[in-house]
């Protein structure tokens, strides 16, 4: 995840990895991410773009045009 901030040029307050029943990752306002367990267990490919999408949510907070692109050119 660090080399993904560092690409991104993020710097999530805190990040944690932990059980979540019902997504892979989520990301706060105040800067926290989180990641769920069942995601070490998942493709490098799905892990990369969780821990991707959840740190443009730190300075993108919708799904909208710009999160969309930025996710495509980052996940290149």
């Amino acid at each position: 995840m660090t080399a993904w901030a560092q690409k991104i040029h993020v710097t999530p307050r805190e990040n944690h990895v932990r059980p979540m029943v019902h997504k892979w990752g989520s990301a706060s306002t105040t800067g926290r991410v989180s990641f769920s367990t069942d995601l070490l267990r998942q493709h490098p490919d799905s892990r990369n773009r969780v821990i991707v999408e959840e740190l443009l949510h730190l300075n993108v907070p919708s799904h909208g045009k710009l999160f969309t692109s930025l996710l495509k050119a980052y996940l290149r």
